[in-house]
C-alpha cells in the first residue's frame, strides 16, 4: 500500500536578522529545507538557488536509479550557486545547507549536508536522523566533547561542509516510511534555541503539521530567535490527502530574486527546472502568522573589509558560516618548513582556533624574499581566491634575476679586473 505525505512550513526571519536567507520547499513527493550562508544579497540567493533546482524532485522518484537522480540534482544546485559566484566573484564564500527528502510513496532517500536537521517522531520515540556536518559534532565523533557540551560550545556553529564549494560530499541514506510517523526538517534556527525535548513535546502534541510548524516557530521566537527559523513538517499517512498544493518558502519565495538578478535567473534556468507558479503556494519569509508577528527587528551593521576583518569573522562564525566560509579563501604565507607556500583558509586564528590548511609548498625558503614581503609573508597575503594565489606563488618565487620581490643578485668584482662577476647571494 502507498503511503502519502500531509505537510506544512513555516519561514521566519527571527527577531534579530534583518531579512531570510533560509528557504524550504515542500511537495507530495520531495520536502527540503536550505539555511544559507554568505551575507544577505548571497546565502539568500544560495538557498534560493538551491530549492529552486532541486525542486523538479517533486515527482514520483524511478524506481532503479533514486539515488542517482538525488546526487544529480545536487551537484546541479552547487553547479549554479558556483556559476553564480563566477557572474560575480563578490558572491565568493556564499553557500547553504540542504536537508531533503525524496519519497516514493513507501521510502525515503534523504540527502543532507551543513547543520539543517531532519528528525523523526515513530510511535512516541523522537530521534535526529541526520548528522551535522559542524566542527563539533566532530569533537564530539572523537570524544573529545559530550554532546551536552557541544549545545554550549562557542564553536557550535562551525560548518565543514555545505553547498557553494568547489568539491561536495553530501550524506546519502534510504529510511523507510510508516504510517503514523511525523518528520520535522528544520534550520538551526529552530534547533538553536529551542531544546530536542521542546520539539518533540510538540511534535507529540500538536494536531495537525500545521499545528506543529507554527508552534515551534513561536516558540524560537519567544526564545530570542537570533537567526531565521524554518520549520517543515510532515506526517506520513494512510489516506489520501486530497490535492496539495506545493509550499515554496523563505528567501525562495521572494520572486525579486529570479527576476532581478539575472546571474541567479541564468543559473537556476541552466541547472535545473522551477517550480510551476500554478501550483505553488509562496510562503512569504515574515511572521509565522504571514504578518510582521510583532517583533521588531534589529539592523545589522554593514561591511568594513580590512579594519574590522576580526569582527566579521565572528559574525560570520555566529552566523553559521564559519569553516565553511574559511575553507573558501586563500593566501599566500610560510610553511611550517619555512618555505613560501599557498594557505587555504584565513591568516590569522579565529576564537583560538587556527582555520588554514597547506594547499601547495613551494622549494623556495620565504627568508629568500626581501624584508618587506617576508614581513608580509609572515602575517599572510591574502588572494582573490586558488587561481590568484598560484598566480602570486609563482610570481614570488620566480627564479629570474629581475624577480624584486627576492633579495637581488650581489657583484664579485675582482680588484683588477674591469669585468664584473655575479653570483646569486640567495645561494649563499
Amino acid at each position: 500500500m502507498s503511503l502519502h505525505l500531509r505537510y506544512a512550513a513555516v519561514s521566519d526571519r527571527g527577531v534579530v536578522r534583518q531579512g531570510n536567507q533560509d528557504s524550504v520547499f515542500a511537495g507530495s513527493h520531495f520536502i527540503a529545507v536550505a539555511d544559507g550562508m554568505g551575507g544577505m544579497a548571497a546565502g539568500d540567493l544560495a538557498s534560493a538557488i538551491v530549492i529552486n533546482t532541486v525542486a523538479r524532485l517533486d515527482v514520483p522518484p524511478p524506481s532503479d536509479s533514486v539515488v542517482d537522480e538525488l546526487a544529480d540534482a545536487v551537484a546541479d544546485a552547487n553547479r549554479a550557486i558556483r556559476r553564480c559566484v563566477a557572474d560575480d566573484p563578490q558572491k565568493e564564500g556564499m553557500g547553504t545547507t540542504l536537508t531533503a527528502l525524496w519519497f516514493d510513496g513507501e521510502w525515503f532517500n534523504l540527502v543532507h549536508i551543513g547543520d539543517s536537521r531532519a528528525y523523526r517522531m515513530r510511535e512516541g520515540g523522537f530521534e535526529q536522523v541526520t548528522v551535522d556536518d559542524t566542527y563539533v559534532q566532530m569533537l564530539v565523533d572523537e570524544g573529545r566533547i559530550t554532546a551536552e557540551e557541544a549545545e554550549r560550545h562557542p564553536q557550535r556553529s562551525l560548518l565543514l561542509r555545505a553547498l557553494g564549494a568547489s568539491e561536495v560530499e553530501p550524506a546519502f541514506q534510504t529510511i523507510k516510511g510508516v504510517a503514523g510517523d511525523r518528520l520535522l526538517l528544520c534550520s538551526d534556527g529552530l534547533s538553536g534555541p529551542v531544546s530536542d525535548a521542546d520539539i518533540a513535546r510538540t511534535l507529540q502534541t500538536s494536531a495537525s503539521p500545521q499545528e506543529a510548524a507554527q508552534t515551534l516557530v513561536q516558540q524560537a521566537l519567544d526564545a530570542g530567535a537570533p537567526d531565521n527559523v524554518t520549520v517543515l513538517v510532515a506526517d506520513v499517512v494512510e489516506e489520501y490527502p486530497g490535492e496539495q498544493r506545493q509550499i515554496i518558502g523563505g528567501a525562495a519565495a521572494d520572486q525579486r530574486l529570479a527576476e532581478s538578478d539575472t546571474a541567479v535567473l541564468r543559473a537556476i534556468k541552466e541547472d535545473g527546472e522551477e517550480p510551476s507558479g500554478d501550483e505553488t503556494v509562496s510562503l512569504r519569509a515574515e511572521g509565522a502568522d504571514g504578518e510582521d508577528g510583532g517583533k521588531k527587528k534589529k539592523k545589522k551593521g554593514g561591511r568594513v573589509w580590512r579594519t574590522v576583518l576580526s569582527c566579521l569573522i565572528v559574525l560570520v562564525l555566529a552566523a553559521g558560516a564559519g569553516a565553511y566560509w574559511a575553507r573558501t579563501q586563500y593566501f599566500i604565507g610560510v610553511s611550517d618548513a619555512g618555505n613560501i607556500s599557498v594557505y587555504r583558509g584565513l591568516p590569522f586564528e579565529v576564537a583560538g582556533l587556527r582555520a588554514a590548511w597547506l594547499e601547495i609548498e613551494s622549494e623556495r625558503p620565504a627568508s629568500e624574499a626581501t624584508d618587506e614581503v617576508e614581513a608580509e609573508l609572515e602575517e599572510g597575503r591574502t588572494t582573490d581566491g586558488r587561481a590568484d594565489a598560484e598566480d602570486e606563488l609563482e610570481e614570488l618565487t620566480d627564479p629570474a634575476s629581475t624577480n624584486g620581490n627576492l633579495d637581488p643578485l650581489c657583484s664579485v668584482s675582482d680588484t683588477e679586473a674591469v669585468p664584473t662577476a655575479s653570483k646569486d647571494c640567495r645561494d649563499d
